[in-house]
């Protein structure tokens, strides 16, 4: 018999891109908070708690963006859950 999509799906291994869990270490490093990264063709969405948090990254951007080659732009958000 077939396995069911679900079943299929949950054997599957997700794993995340190395450009997320790089943009996850640089910004834990320099102010303490894991964001949350969603990515689609041409952009990294970095979501953070706070304006404070998100204004200090940003003047570390240049520098994220070196260390990733350039490969997609890196967009910072405030979002509050």
């Amino acid at each position: 018999m077939s396995d069911s999509l679900s079943d299929i799906m949950k054997k599957r291994g997700y794993d995340e891109p190395p450009e997320v869990a790089r943009i996850k270490e640089f910004v834990l490093a320099e102010i303490g908070i894991t964001p949350k990264v969603s990515m689609n063709n041409d952009a990294f969405f970095v979501s953070l708690p706070s304006a404070s948090a998100v204004g200090t990254i940003r003047f570390k951007l240049f520098q994220l963006q070196r260390e990733l080659g350039h490969s997609r732009k890196i967009i910072l958000k405030i979002a509050v859950d």
